[in-house]
């Protein structure tokens, strides 16, 4: 079966399983999204999100494009089918991302992106060991922390975003895929220049700036209001 036929058939299943939009309210017309679209990009929230959007592909793609390369050298000579297997550690991002809501409750979305971008930076300097299994680690690390900080910045585009969300999702999405054409771009270049390592560094300069804009353009979450006492009358 062709790739075309395969994406054919999950579209149907996706236009079946899915269920019906609520409460979605047509836009008045293509002057009205142009007019919303640019209200977003004047929304500094939104364009610190879709930064962090731009990163996170640009990372998977930088990541999982040049470690193939590097795992199909000595001395790993890692043939094409099993380079081809090391994307099941995406199932740990699949696996940790449905607890995403609970950890952002918890924990507080800049706090909890931070420490995701912390951990990620730790699995992607784990790729630099000599040992296949610790690399492998490293990958499903990186994996997973990828997939967690896209579901909190979209989460945080569709709460930002008080009017026009389906279009503030399209630059959302948008950003997200310039990042990855980067990633591969930007990608190349390091490889060229000093191998896996090279691109380990390109990785975690571009995590670090993320956490950066999550740390100072993010919004800090407002007290809960504290509730005073009503005064008893004499």
């Amino acid at each position: 079966m062709s790739l075309a036929a395969i994406a054919f058939a999950g579209a149907i299943v996706v236009a079946f399983l899915l269920p019906h939009e609520r409460k979605f309210v047509r836009s008045e017309g293509l002057l009205t999204s142009s007019k919303q679209m640019l209200a977003h990009l004047r929304n500094k929230q939104l364009i610190a999100t879709y930064a962090v959007g731009f990163g996170v592909l640009f990372n998977f793609i930088t990541t999982f494009t040049y470690v193939s390369f590097y795992l199909a050298a000595p001395p790993f000579n890692l043939s094409a089918s099993w380079l081809g297997a090391i994307f099941v550690v995406y199932l740990a991002g699949s696996l940790l991302t449905p607890w995403t809501g609970w950890a952002v409750a918890r924990f507080g979305r800049r706090r909890f992106t931070v420490r995701v971008i912390a951990i990620w930076i730790l699995g992607i300097a784990l790729t630099l060991a000599p040992s296949l299994p610790l690399i492998i680690a490293g990958l499903a690390i990186s994996a997973a922390c990828g997939l967690i900080c896209q579901a909190i910045s979209t989460g945080y585009v569709t709460v930002t975003a008080k009017v026009g969300r389906s279009s503030a999702v399209g630059l959302y999405v948008t950003s997200f895929y310039v990042g990855g054409s980067f990633g591969a771009a930007l990608g190349g270049l390091a490889w060229n220049y000093g191998g896996w390592p090279a691109c380990v560094v390109l990785v975690v300069a571009m995590l670090a700036i993320m956490s950066l804009i999550v740390i100072f353009a993010w919004t800090r979450r407002a007290p809960a209001p504290t509730e005073v006492p009503p005064i008893e009358p004499p």
